[in-house]
Parts: C-alpha cells; structure tokens; sequence
C-alpha cells in the first residue's frame, strides 16, 4: 500500500512539473504573446502565461491563489511577492528589451515568458 501511494505521488509531482514547464531555465517558446492588463497568479500558474510589454511600463499583479508567489523576472532585479488574495504590479523601467523566464521563487515550476519590447 505505502510503495502504491508513494508511486501515485511521485508521478503527480513528475507530471505537474511536465505541464508547468519545469524543464529548464529558458524561456518557453510562446507562438503568441498577450498584452494583459493584469497578470494573475493562480495555484501555480500565471495567466496570461505568454506577456507582452513595452519597455519601462509596470505590470499589475493579481494573485488569485491560497499560496503567496512571486513574479521574479530571471536575469534582472525585478521579483515581487504577492501574498495570497492581494494585488502588486512590477515594475520593469529598468529591464532591457528582450524575452525573460518568470518564476516563482516558492514554486520553481510556476513559469511564464516576458517580452518586453
């Protein structure tokens, strides 16, 4: 029964981190990008997952879920902490043009990809 349970979670974990994207640091190839007003945070997405900004704009943050996230921009100073249930935004003034990770420093698997233009 233990070796059963501890095979089903396994797989759960492995196929979570299959469909968040775990693998890898780079960004996901997205075949179209959103420009949303607001990025919401979920139990453990972002959605739109595929952003698209202009350079020096703030992005609003919406995190719908029960758990706290973080929208950390891989490669730049940028990384925000949203408790759960509140609003932040992100500011990316001082981000170079060019398309960036976003994760989530307490669910490393919790990716999107940021272009800012």
């Amino acid at each position: 029964m233990h070796r059963t349970v501890s095979i089903i979670i396994t797989l759960s974990l492995t196929l979570g981190g299959i469909a968040c994207g775990a693998a890898g640091s780079e960004p996901s190839a997205c075949s179209t990008f959103t420009r949303p007003s607001v990025v919401e945070m979920d139990d453990f997405s972002y959605r739109p997952a595929c952003v698209q900004v202009d350079a020096a704009s703030t992005l609003a943050l919406d995190n719908v879920g029960a758990a706290p996230h973080t929208f950390t921009v891989e490669g730049t100073d940028v990384s925000v902490d949203v408790a759960a249930g509140e609003q932040g935004s992100a500011d990316l003034s001082g981000v170079a043009a060019g398309t960036y990770t976003v994760l989530c420093t307490y669910h490393p698997q919790m990716k999107a990809t940021i272009e800012v233009g």
